[in-house]
């Protein structure tokens, strides 16, 4: 009676509905199910298209200036479109983990229901609309993004694998700051029932973005240093350039860690630093460890002064006046489609100064923590150590103050810089190519993060928070 009763059931819920081909025939519905897949897709073009034509003209302007003959940019412009448009590239990718999202989930609430019906035939207990929408979501949306993140990696089947790591970095980022939150979130709710919400607590929740962003920092600017392998090459490339630091100083540091540079030994490792002390017009002498005790301030200085605060402030300067370039050309940017005038054009200006304050900010402080710990604080803290010791230690204090530096943005901001450094700073902690053999894992950690993601995208909108989740949420939705 009772496998009468399920079967009967089972094949009750599967039975398509009398509207179902009229509604599988209905031109709305399929346009329901394509325009997920246009919008994203659409939108991945425009991501992955936009920078790479924007180079290439750029670089044969830079061409004709300097009167090369190589000129042409059409057949370029059309092999990166067809690259483009190849399966294995961003723009498939943000089609498919969006439109199968939206095709699959349908299939398995159907699924989830059917399981439901015959699993309380058989007296178990009963499962709302609510819980199948949300199970369905999840296996949805990570079944979705399995198939698109093994599709993105699909091209190099011979090669390492590793070209995803940064994307699937970037999920599990956004994956437990969904989790994390939520937690604290319900935490919070119950403690302010009961009245234990501390001042404690307070102080955690306004400063955790700045605190992820320290500390994010401080592994990344220590990683730049000591194992720059462990960063993309753009990133190291663009630290090095910012922080204006002299290789051969930074090779130097290097080897001080790995105990080849030492003071009062011949360890044949004067010529790297005296070379720098010949181009910035100071004594080679400084540079030879076997008879200086200490290197100079001038030359960690770069000749700029003798003065540990005038050189902070000189790096501060020359940073911001990179970083507010920068910012300064997104900035109108962004406001260039509202139409500019007196008003956004002088909040454009202001916006920009402020993020190249933070930049600049950063730097100096950088290198002045590192003068401070090696010259001043350091010799009156650790008074019996030996100078190696603390040429080491204002390394890792001068990583470890810098970050904090984002105390200068507002607090909006910190959250969206916060998830911009800690998926390169969790990055240093696994190898950026490994076997393939091994490109499962990264599967299941994307598709599981995506899952949550997307979840929490369509049960709560405000738990996946800044700009991110804001255009996820104008496009999935």
């Amino acid at each position: 009676m009772t496998s009468h009763l399920s079967t009967t059931t089972i094949m009750s819920s599967l039975r398509m509905p009398p509207h179902g081909l009229k509604q599988l025939k209905d031109c709305r519905y399929h346009r329901h199910l394509f325009h997920p897949f246009l919008k994203a897709y659409g939108l991945g073009f425009l991501y992955y298209l936009s920078p790479r034509i924007i180079g290439l003209v750029l670089s044969k302007v830079r061409q004709r200036i300097s009167n090369k003959k190589n000129n042409v940019v059409s057949p370029a412009i059309i092999d990166i479109f067809r690259k483009s448009s190849e399966l294995h590239r961003f723009p498939a990718f943000c089609g498919v983990i969006i439109g199968g999202w939206h095709v699959l989930q349908p299939i398995f609430e159907k699924c989830l229901e059917t399981v439901g019906k015959f699993s309380e035939s058989l007296g178990a207990e009963k499962t709302t609309g609510e819980q199948r929408r949300r199970v369905a979501t999840f296996l949805a949306s990570a079944s979705a993004a399995a198939v698109a993140i093994r599709q993105l990696n699909g091209r190099s089947v011979e090669s390492p694998a590793g070209r995803t790591l940064d994307l699937t970095l970037f999920a599990i980022v956004r994956a437990l700051d969904v989790v994390i939150g939520e937690i604290w979130t319900r935490r919070k709710a119950h403690q302010i029932h009961s009245k234990t919400f501390t001042r404690l607590d307070r102080i955690i929740e306004d400063n955790a973005a700045a605190a992820i962003f320290a500390a994010s920092a401080a592994v990344i600017m220590f990683s730049w240093l000591y194992e720059p392998e462990r960063l993309p090459s753009s990133y190291n490339k663009w630290i090095t350039e910012i922080a204006e630091a002299d290789t051969r100083l930074v090779t130097t540091l290097r080897r001080i860690r790995s105990g080849e540079f030492v003071y009062g030994k011949e360890t044949g490792q004067a010529p790297l630093l005296q070379s720098l002390c010949e181009d910035l017009g100071l004594p080679r002498v400084w540079g030879d460890p076997a008879v200086t005790k200490r290197i100079p301030c001038e030359v960690v200085h770069h000749g700029f002064s003798k003065s540990c605060e005038l050189h902070a402030c000189w790096r501060f300067w020359n940073a911001w006046k990179a970083a507010f370039t920068m910012y300064l050309g997104l900035n109108f940017l962004v406001r260039l489609r509202n139409g500019l005038s007196i008003h956004t054009s002088l909040r454009a200006i202001s916006d920009a100064a402020k993020s190249a304050a933070f930049l600049g900010t950063f730097v100096g402080t950088f290198w002045y923590t590192i003068c401070l710990t090696r010259t001043r604080l350091g010799p009156l803290f650790w008074p019996q150590s030996d100078q190696l010791f603390l040429e080491n230690l204002c390394v890792k204090m001068g990583c470890l103050s810098c970050g904090w530096s984002i105390l200068v943005e507002p607090a909006y901001r910190r959250l969206e810089m916060a998830f911009f450094v800690a998926p390169r700073a969790l990055g240093t902690f696994v190898p950026r190519k490994y076997n393939r053999k091994h490109l499962w894992k990264e599967t299941l950690a994307f598709s599981i993060s995506a899952g949550i993601v997307f979840t929490a995208l369509k049960e709560n909108p405000k738990r996946v928070k800044g700009v991110f989740g804001r255009f996820l949420g104008s496009v999935v939705l």
